[in-house]
Parts: structure tokens; sequence; C-alpha cells
């Protein structure tokens, strides 16, 4: 009786052996409790969460990362719609990643699926990661814009399309000086460079490159974070906008100073007409002792009256570079009233007290919609906070029935239960709001700009400012 008793003993324990070493007993880890976080981060990276896939035999995959220790394959199991697939000649176990290919004869059902995956350190943390996909067979995938072209390849065409355009450009340099006697120095004497070349165009043609080689990047990188693509347009925003936007600032601050330099200059001119002495006299002897941001001008302004141009002329001509609508229209008065004749100085003086007070009411005005300003700012983070606070409960929302709402249906005499609706996921919700509040912020920064100063573009340095808050305030609450 012993011999027997011993025969099933040993039999149930070879069962047992047997069903371990086919990945039937893991089952039951299935049921165990949550294992406990630690330093032990699996990352899905194929299908992606949510996504669709166009076969029945996709490859699921995942990469493990650890700071701490190694993970260990024996401890590694996946879970395919709940059968552990693990003993399968199909997955590949290291220490760094997984990898399935599903075979035929496991070929998964069209609808939903899910890939479960469990692993242990060597070091006894724990971690899962369990995540949905859908198999279609019949789906078409829109293929990547940049499928096939990598990199490399963009930048050597753009830089044979440089290298032709500059060798004919250099061959018309040539013929220019041969034919001309023509010199850079000269050309750039009379056609100065437009700034605008420097701070928008060549700019924009950087991030146009940037999102090319970016976009082909993403695309080619698995693994990457679902809103890659979103950064890598928040970054060519950066390239593009940044030098024009500190530029337009910096232009706007220059306009202010030579308006209120130029109402100044205007009362100065005014006193030496009192005084007798000629507006184009006037002009010569303050560009002696001019220091202010009017020297320069002033200086151009005096040779022309030196050599015997008209004060009118010369007025309107010093203050067209200032790009000014204000000093324009006081300088066309005052240069009409010196050529019509007359009490000359009381115009002068009345330009220059009306320019004076129009400045400083700018200037307050500027004062008073700083207020607004902030009111602004601070609807930007109440909506991003209420986002935020959507977010938090995302994963809640992700499990309701939406369908549930249907009152269309209802209405129309329907049972909620004809309508599908599709499950509202929290990475889905994040990267909706993310994209959303990057829309907002290049909005507010202009609305910004046109409120305060009546152009768009010198709200620009607003505009980064809340993208860039934006993004890093998502990157440290929701990495």
């Amino acid at each position: 009786m012993s011999a027997v008793l011993r025969a099933g003993f040993v039999a149930l324990l070879s069962l047992t052996v047997a069903l371990f070493l086919t990945g039937v007993a893991p089952g039951a880890l299935a049921h165990a409790p949550a294992p406990e976080f630690g330093p032990l981060v699996i990352t899905p990276t194929a299908p992606s969460p949510n996504s669709t896939v166009t076969t029945s035999t996709p490859t699921i995959s995942a990469s493990f990362s650890d700071p701490v220790s190694t993970v260990n394959p024996g401890l590694t199991f996946l879970y395919v719609d709940g059968t552990n697939v693990t003993a399968s000649d199909a997955v590949v176990i290291t220490s760094s990643s997984l990898t399935y290919s599903t075979p035929s004869i496991l070929a998964l059902k069209p609808g939903p699926a899910n890939a479960t995956i469990y692993a242990t350190d060597m070091a006894g943390n724990k971690a899962e990661v369990s995540w949905n996909f859908t198999v279609n067979p019949n789906a078409t995938v829109a293929p990547s814009p940049f499928s096939g072209i990598q990199p490399t390849t963009i930048l050597l065409y753009l830089g044979i399309v440089a290298a032709v355009a500059g060798a004919a450009v250099g061959g018309y340099v040539l013929y220019l000086k041969q034919t001309t006697r023509f010199t850079f120095r000269r050309y750039f004497a009379t056609h100065p460079v437009k700034r605008k070349y420097f701070d928008l165009y060549i700019p924009l043609a950087a991030a146009f490159i940037f999102v090319v080689v970016g976009l082909d990047y993403v695309y080619n990188t698995p693994g990457l974070p679902s809103n890659a693509i979103d950064f890598v347009f928040i970054i060519a925003i950066f390239i593009a906008l940044t030098a024009f936007g500190i530029d337009s600032r910096r232009e706007m601050l220059r306009i202010r100073a030579y308006e209120r330099a130029f109402s100044q200059f205007l009362f100065e001119v005014a006193d030496a007409m009192r005084g007798g002495i000629d507006p184009a006299k006037a002009i010569v002897e303050l560009s002696k002792t001019y220091t202010n941001i009017l020297a320069k001008h002033l200086r151009i302004a005096a040779d022309g009256i030196r050599m015997g141009r008209p004060f009118d002329v010369v007025l309107k001509d010093m203050v067209l570079p200032m790009q000014s609508k204000l000093i324009s229209r006081y300088a066309s008065l005052v240069s009409d009233a010196t050529s019509v004749g007359g009490e000359t100085a009381t115009v002068v003086y009345r330009a220059a007290k009306d320019m004076d007070d129009f400045v400083k009411i700018e200037e307050e005005r500027e004062k008073q919609l700083l207020l607004p300003v902030a009111v602004i700012y601070i609807a930007f983070g109440v909506l991003m906070a209420v986002l935020f606070a959507l977010l938090a409960i995302g994963p809640v929302l992700g499990s309701l029935n939406i369908g549930l709402l249907n009152v269309g249906g209802a209405l129309n005499g329907k049972g909620a239960a004809t309508t599908n609706v599709p499950t509202l996921t929290a990475s889905n919700l994040k990267e909706r709001f993310f994209e959303l509040m990057i829309i907002n912020a290049l909005g507010t920064g202009a609305i910004i700009g046109a409120f305060t100063e009546g152009r768009a573009r010198y709200g620009i340095l607003h505009s980064l400012g809340l993208v860039a808050g934006t993004a890093i305030a998502f990157l440290i609450l929701f990495p």
C-alpha cells in the first residue's frame, strides 16, 4: 500500500512540475494581489495602447527599465487575452525587453484584445502592465508620410539644392563683376538686408527642416511617448517665432523711445524758433549736442541741411526709419506748417504739446492694462487647473459607458444599447487636453498683444511663455 501511495505522490509531483513548465501554474498570478510598485517599469511598445492593428498575428512587445537591478526572464510572464503564452517559442525575453510574434496557429480574433505582462527583477521588485488594442484585419492604416525617407536623405537633398543655388549665385556674381564692376559693399550700401530675413524667414526655414526631420524620427522610432509629435511642433514653434518675438518686442520699445524723444525734440525746435532761429539751423545746432536715440538721425538730417535740402523734406526723411505713425503724423504737420509760413513757432509748440500729452496718455494706458493682462494669465491658469482636475479623474471617466447618455436615441424611440461609443481613455484625454492648452496658449498671447499694443505680433513672447509653461506643467504632473 505504501508503494502505491509513494507512486501516486510521485505521479502528482510530476504532473505539478509538468504543468508549471508549460506555463499553467503561473495563471494564479492573474488573481494574485497587484505587485508592489518599485524601480521596475514596464513600457508597452507594440501595439500602441488603444491602437488598431490590421493583422491577426501582431507583434507584441514591451521594454523594461530598472535602475537598481535587471529583469529575471524566468519570472516574466505574458498573457494575451487571458492566456499564458510565455512558454511559446514565439516569446523572446531578455533583461531589457519582451517580444512575442503571434504565430498563425494562435491568431487573434477580430475585435478588442488585451496584453498583460508580469515581471520580477533579481532584487525581488515586481511590476505589471496591461493594455488594450483592437484587431481589425479589414482596417486600412494611413502610411507614414515619411516612411522610407531617412533624415540623412533629406539633408542630402537640401545640401544638393543649396550647393546648386550657391553655384548659380556665385556664377552670377562673377558675371556682374566682369560686366558692371559689382562689389558687395556697394550693393549692400544701397540695398540693406532686411531684418526679417534673420528673425523670421531663416527661422521659419529652420523650423520646417526640424519638423521634417523630427516627424521622420518619431514615425520610425518605436516606443516614444504618444505625444512626441506634439513636442516636435512645439520645438518648431520656438525655433520659428523666438527671434521674431524678441525683435517685435524690441521694436515696440524702440518706437516708444522714439516718440518720447521726438516730442522733446519738437519742444526744443519750437523754443529755437521763438528765439528767432530758423528750424533748419535749429536741426544743425541740436545735432551737435544730442546724445539720445535721435542723435544719429539728427546728424544725418543736419548733413542734408548743409547740402541745401529743404527743411520739410529733411524732416520727413529723418522720421521715416523710426516706423512710428504718430511721429510721421506730427512730422508731416510741422513740415507743412514751415512750408506755408506764418506763426510757425506756435504751430510747432502746439504739435509738441499734443504729442507729449499723447505719449503720456499711452504710457498711462499701458500701466492700467497690466491688471487686465494679469487677469488673462489668471484665467489661463484656472483653465489649466480645471483640465488637470479632469485628468486626475481620467481613469474613472475612461470606465464610463457614455452610450447610456444617448439622449438623441431616446427621443427617437431607440434604445441606448444600440449606440456604440468608444471608450474614453486617460491617455487620449491627456493628449487632447495638452493640444487644447497649446492652441489656447498661442491664441491667448496673440490676444494680449492685440489688446495692449494693437498688434498680435507684440504678444508672441506671451504666447511662447504660456506654451513653455503648459509643456513644463504637463511633463511634471503627467509624465
